[in-house]
């Protein structure tokens, strides 16, 4: 299930149209600075949230609008002929979710003043109670990597506040240290942002008793806030509270420390273009959504590949031909064949890796003649070495060798290790039966169906991957010989 968004004419975009998975895990959002990561966050809230859109957005034009469609639903956000915004449902449209911003936005303090701060100060401990163990233990686990760290979380409600005039929306937290209570207003800016979050998830958690509706979990550039340490955990603990409550919990963020956690089907990346046009890349490599490669300045090689079974295949190679020697090589996939080569030509250009690294380009097969094209077209002079495997991507040579051109070998090999359940024979006939071959060009229709099997074995994209590099390595040998000379020439001392 995905959520559809369109918006239009919503602060720095013009137009975009996004379609956002509902199913549980982590994503991202990511782009470089400007390219609107934020506001797409803000937008998405709107689907849950009815917003007061001019606090969040500003002034806006006579035809901005932002609408969504989840199956037959619908929802959108558009003004009237006096210029006021309006929202309106259309069908059945249901979606929980919250947003929580490291820094403006989110569910925290829109009602804030110095004068509720300085009642704070003066606080009876009578209106507080004991806060949930989840935000105490979760809290000292994610900043401090001890559950007990915090001794004494209390929370006090809107409704006891309000009795006390004290004016926030929202439930307000405080901590004890050495007999003194710290409010939330004072507490370090990772500590403030963490309560919130966990509060939340607390009462989603609660509330959570039919999995089928849909959960967005949105946060906004919450890196600013947080230590890498902390962030590490932070992505642990939500990959778990994901799992286990069926949350599509998404982040917008530069933090290579996320990006780096989340699989690249799960990346979405807002690229503009000098004309001030958004582009969405998805699915998007971490090398190439960060632009950056990790710090690997140590490496003597860097070999950029297209995905996952790229990487597979060249790093089997390297091994199996003892290419490396005494040498530091880092295989990194980037994406697409664009994706990588604009990465290499940005990394040299830059200098992002310094002198000592030397950067390898390897593709898939199928895509020779486009590169050559490609790097014609933009006028790309590098000296980038470029070679080709001798098989396209996973997606394809799934549908290639599994369908179109039935491997028997192949067959038989990933039906015992793999398919034991649901063989491999019905998924292939449910495909053909379904009417997806006959406009699945780039096969992801196919490969949909082979990883929904392997998710409900609890099987990974990577075990299945090992076992087809293992067949590709026995059955092109004579092939793999290319890549093999290649690379020996290329990383002579």
């Amino acid at each position: 299930m995905n959520l559809n968004m369109h918006i239009s004419k919503i602060k720095a975009i013009d137009t975009l149209s996004l379609s956002l998975p509902l199913d549980k895990g982590l994503y991202a959002i990511t782009g470089e600075n400007g390219s609107a990561k934020s506001t797409v966050i803000t937008c998405a809230s709107s689907s849950f949230y009815n917003m007061t859109m001019v606090d969040y957005f500003g002034k806006t034009e006579t035809d901005s609008k932002i609408s969504f469609k989840i199956d037959s639903g619908e929802k959108f956000y558009a003004k009237d002929s006096s210029g006021k915004w309006y929202s309106k449902i259309n069908g059945k449209f249901k979606i929980k979710g919250f947003y929580e911003g490291s820094v403006i936005y989110g569910n925290r303090f829109r009602t804030t003043n110095y004068s509720n701060l300085r009642k704070l100060e003066y606080i009876d401990n009578a209106v507080l109670t004991k806060a949930d163990d989840y935000i105490l233990h979760n809290l000292g686990y994610i900043l401090h990597n001890n559950r007990n760290f915090y001794e004494k979380i209390f929370k006090a409600s809107s409704n006891t506040l309000r009795s006390k005039k004290i004016y926030i929306n929202g439930d307000l937290f405080f901590y004890e240290k050495k007999g003194k209570l710290i409010s939330q207003f004072h507490m370090s800016t990772g500590e403030n942002l963490l309560i919130s979050i966990l509060n939340s998830l607390l009462l989603r958690n609660t509330e959570r008793t039919d999995f089928s509706e849909p959960c967005l979990i949105l946060l906004d550039e919450i890196e600013l806030a947080l230590h890498p340490s902390s962030l590490k955990r932070l992505v642990a603990f939500l990959k778990e509270e994901s799992d286990k409550y069926n949350y599509g919990i998404y982040f917008s963020t530069h933090s290579i420390e996320i990006i780096g956690s989340i699989k690249p089907d799960n990346i979405f990346f807002l690229n503009r273009h000098i004309d001030n046009s958004l582009e969405v890349i998805n699915p998007c490599y971490p090398a190439y959504a960060t632009r950056i490669l990790y710090d690997q300045t140590g490496y003597d090689y860097i070999i950029l590949v297209e995905d996952d079974l790229a990487r597979g295949i060249v790093s089997q190679i390297l091994r199996k031909y003892s290419l490396l020697g005494n040498r530091l090589v880092h295989v990194l996939p980037a994406g697409g064949y664009q994706n990588v080569i604009d990465l290499g030509n940005e990394v040299i250009n830059s200098n992002l890796v310094g002198k000592i690294a030397k950067i390898i380009i390897i593709l898939d097969g199928d895509v020779k003649e486009e590169t050559n094209k490609y790097i014609s077209k933009n006028q790309i002079k590098n000296n980038i070495p470029i070679n080709f495997l001798p098989i396209e991507s996973l997606e394809k040579y799934f549908k290639k060798n599994l369908i179109d051109n039935v491997n028997k070998e192949l067959f038989h090999f990933l039906n015992d290790y793999i398919f034991q359940q649901k063989s491999l024979s019905e998924i292939t006939q449910e495909y053909q039966n379904s009417g997806d071959y006959e406009n699945d060009f780039n096969a992801k229709k196919f490969y949909k169906r082979i990883d929904n099997e392997l998710r409900q074995r609890n099987k990974t994209r990577i075990e299945i991957i090992e076992l087809v590099v293992d067949f590709l390595m026995q059955e092109n040998g004579k092939n793999i010989q290319t890549i093999v000379k290649f690379l020996q020439d290329k990383m002579r001392n």
